[in-house]
C-alpha cells in the first residue's frame, strides 16, 4: 500500500503531481525523495502554483524545498484559451525545512491564505502582452530612468506607463509638470498635481 501524506486540499486547488509520502528522512527510505517534484499543485483562480521538492534528490543529507510560483495567462491562438505559465526564475515564496510536518504545515496554510497574483505585465487584451509598453516597462525597473524612456512615456498615451513614472524614485519636478496638464486621463493629472504639491517637489524650481 502506498504511503500517501495526507493533506487538507483548500478549494480551488488541483493536485497535478504528487509523490510526497509519510516518510521521514532515513538513510534507508530515500527512493521515497526522488524525482523533479514531490508536489505540484495550482490554482487557476489565484494563479499561484504550489511546487515541493527534495534536494539534493535521494540525498538523506537534503531538505525539502517548498516554493510558491506566480502563473502568467498566455493566449493560445490554437486552442482560443489561456494558458497558465509559471515564472519559476521569480518564485514568490519559499521555505526550506527537512521537517516533513512543518512543510504539511505550511503547505496548507499557503493554501488557505495565498492572496491572488497581480500580473505586473502591460496586456493589451487579457493574456496577450503589449510588447512596445511592457518593453518601456521593463526599463522602468532600472534605478536611473534614460531620457530616452523618460520622453516615450510622456508623449505616450498610455496610462499605466505614465502612473509607474508618476511612483519612480528618480521621477523629475518637470516630469509632474507635463502629466499635471498632459496626462492620458484625469488620474493621472490630479496624481501628477497632488506630487507637485507634496514636500518634496515644492520648493523645487
Amino acid at each position: 500500500m502506498i504511503n500517501f501524506q495526507p493533506l487538507r486540499i483548500t478549494s480551488g486547488w488541483t493536485i497535478e503531481w504528487n509523490t510526497f509520502m509519510k516518510t521521514d528522512p532515513h538513510p534507508d527510505d530515500m527512493t521515497d525523495f526522488s524525482g523533479s517534484s514531490l508536489l505540484h499543485a495550482y490554482n487557476r483562480n489565484i494563479k499561484r502554483a504550489i511546487n515541493l521538492e527534495w534536494r539534493p534528490e535521494e540525498d538523506y543529507d537534503g531538505e525539502f524545498i517548498l516554493r510558491v510560483i506566480n502563473l502568467e495567462e498566455h493566449y493560445n491562438s490554437k486552442t482560443q484559451d489561456f494558458d497558465l505559465v509559471g515564472d519559476w526564475e521569480n518564485p514568490h515564496y519559499e521555505f526550506c525545512s527537512r521537517d516533513r510536518l512543518k512543510v504539511v504545515s505550511e503547505i496548507e496554510e499557503l493554501m488557505l491564505q495565498l492572496p491572488s497574483y497581480e500580473d505586473p505585465r502591460i496586456l493589451k487584451s487579457r493574456g496577450v502582452v503589449d510588447d512596445e509598453a511592457e518593453l518601456i516597462r521593463i526599463k522602468l525597473l532600472e534605478t536611473k530612468i534614460s531620457d530616452e524612456v523618460r520622453s516615450e512615456i510622456l508623449k505616450s498615451d498610455h496610462k499605466k506607463l505614465q502612473d509607474l513614472l508618476l511612483d519612480h524614485a528618480d521621477v523629475k519636478r518637470e516630469d509632474l509638470l507635463f502629466l499635471s496638464e498632459h496626462g492620458a486621463v484625469k488620474g493621472i493629472r490630479n496624481k501628477a498635481s497632488q506630487k507637485l504639491n507634496s514636500k518634496p517637489f515644492r520648493n523645487q524650481k
